[in-house]
């Protein structure tokens, strides 16, 4: 691995405690004669000079990122396409995504710049919202695309297709669309499977489906999938990640499949899938990594 003389710094600004967590990784990476750079607000909450996005994603070889799962997924948009790899430290609830305990920052940082990690990759999920056959939205998501419904407590109507195939007509809450990494999140609690998430497929789970038969169903991201919402409608939602959201409309059409790019997560050598698993929806603390 080359030598680090870059770093980036994404953070959840609105915790002091994050905030005074990212000024002490400042000053150690600034003993190693490492650089460093944030974004805009989070720049200016840990005093440093704030740069624009472009110059951030040009300027950094790595991106640590002090926070939860959001921080992360949100990182992960924030790079999207750049092939820079992200490096969790985990200050939220669950933390799938973070890598590191905050309490084993300084021991992950000491790894980090010798070089001692490997890099897993995680497939995106790519959705485009088209209205009248004009493209109005394309995004981009690490765990999901969710087809929702609005504030009113109406069920929505949507057919799913793969490709010209019906697969279904679903009346219901509405229908998440989750990658192997969002499989422990929303998908999972409303009855989906887990992934390992160094798999390329498309979760589909219907949300509080109005019918006995609806189960979740597990696609290829290669073969597009398309979401028509039905003409009767009540106001229904798109939401990225559960953090931006784009407003569906009667006749709506989603294309979902996967993104171009990936995903980059900077792994270290004490951590397994299987073992975030155990600790963190059983509670059981486990030291082995196996």
């Amino acid at each position: 691995m080359s030598a680090v003389k870059t770093v980036g710094l994404i953070i959840n600004s609105y915790k002091k405690q994050i905030i005074q967590i990212g000024q002490q990784l400042i000053e150690l990476l600034k003993q190693q004669q490492v650089e460093v750079v944030a974004i805009g607000e989070e720049a200016e909450a840990m005093q440093l000079p704030p740069s624009s996005e472009e110059a951030f994603c040009q300027a950094a070889q790595i991106v640590l990122v002090i926070g939860g799962d959001g921080t992360m997924l949100r990182a992960a948009r924030t790079v999207y396409g750049r092939e820079i790899p992200l490096l969790g430290i985990n200050q939220g609830y669950l933390g799938f995504l973070t890598e590191v305990e905050v309490e084993h920052l300084k021991e992950a940082l000491q790894q980090l710049l010798k070089g001692e990690y490997g890099i897993e990759r995680r497939m995106m999920l790519s959705g485009k919202v088209y209205r009248d056959n004009q493209c109005i939205a394309d995004v981009n998501a690490l765990n999901d695309l969710v087809v929702t419904k609005g504030a009113l407590s109406r069920i929505i109507k949507m057919e799913l297709y793969l490709g010209d195939q019906l697969v279904d007509r679903y009346h219901g809450d509405g229908l998440i669309f989750s990658t192997p990494t969002g499989s422990t999140g929303y998908s999972l609690s409303a009855g989906g499977p887990i992934v390992y998430p160094a798999m390329d497929l498309c979760i589909v789970t219907p949300i509080c489906p109005h019918s006995l038969i609806a189960r979740p169903i597990i696609f290829s991201p290669e073969h597009g999938l398309t979401v028509r919402m039905d003409s009767n409608n009540a106001p229904a939602m798109l939401t990225v990640d559960g953090q931006n959201g784009v407003e569906l409309k009667k006749g709506d059409r989603i294309e979902i499949g996967m993104a171009e790019h990936d995903t980059c997560l900077l792994v270290l050598e004490n951590r397994n899938f299987f073992a975030v698993l155990r600790e963190k929806l059983r509670g059981v603390q486990d030291d082995t990594g196996r």
